[in-house]
């Protein structure tokens, strides 16, 4: 990951104007970790970033709402998952990075587990990062970044991360899961087409499969 990382700083380096970068993948993915040492690399930059957990409706709301989906096939019935368009705010994140795009300041949206922070118009470097980028216009960034993994790597960090850290029950994620990667499938792996980086990571290996240094 390393290369691909000093690689993506050459490229922002070597551009003098102000760029916007959209990250995004599924859950579990590595975005966020790729975003925070991209971030760190980028020692000599004031940078913007924004999460967009807080624009995915919440789950207390998307409990209720089933939809009915062909795959493979069969006809399934489920929750809808983050991985389901109709499941972001879209429009706000749009919004927001308009906002960046005409040198404006802002908040970020606070929630329970993320405090408002302020957006500057003086940085040059702004990252957005999270499953919301992949559904919005991709005309908004500069550059774009997908992340994904297979659904074996997937359940195994969900299993270490929202099990030990976020408490969910380890049963209701094995039983959820087979359902949330055909959901995965279905309605946000066609996005990663728009993407101009796109890399697969299993088991910790990284695999650039769209390349945009060339």
């Amino acid at each position: 990951m390393e290369n691909i990382l000093n690689k993506l700083v050459d490229l922002i380096n070597s551009k003098q104007e102000k760029i916007i970068i959209g990250i995004s993948g599924h859950g579990a993915s590595g975005k966020t970790m790729f975003a925070r040492k991209l971030i760190k690399l980028l020692e000599h930059e004031e940078v913007s970033y924004i999460n967009t957990d807080p624009y995915i409706i919440g789950s207390h709301l998307r409990k209720h709402t089933s939809i009915n989906y062909d795959y493979m096939n069969e006809q399934h019935q489920g929750k809808m998952t983050a991985c389901h368009p109709a499941a972001h705010n879209i429009y706000a994140l749009e919004r927001d990075i308009q906002m960046m795009r005409a040198a404006l300041d802002f908040y970020t949206i606070g929630t329970h587990y993320s405090e408002s922070k302020f957006i500057s118009s003086q940085n040059r470097v702004s990252i957005i990062e999270g499953m919301t980028v992949a559904f919005t216009d991709p005309e908004l960034y500069d550059l774009r970044i997908y992340l994904y993994t297979d659904g074996e790597t997937e359940l195994m960090r969900r299993g270490i991360r929202d099990v030990s850290e976020r408490g969910t029950d380890l049963n209701y994620l094995r039983n959820s899961h087979d359902e949330r990667r055909i959901q995965y499938d279905l309605f946000m792996h066609p996005f990663h087409q728009n993407f101009d980086l796109v890399i697969k990571n299993s088991n910790e290996n990284y695999t650039l499969e769209k390349d945009c240094f060339k």
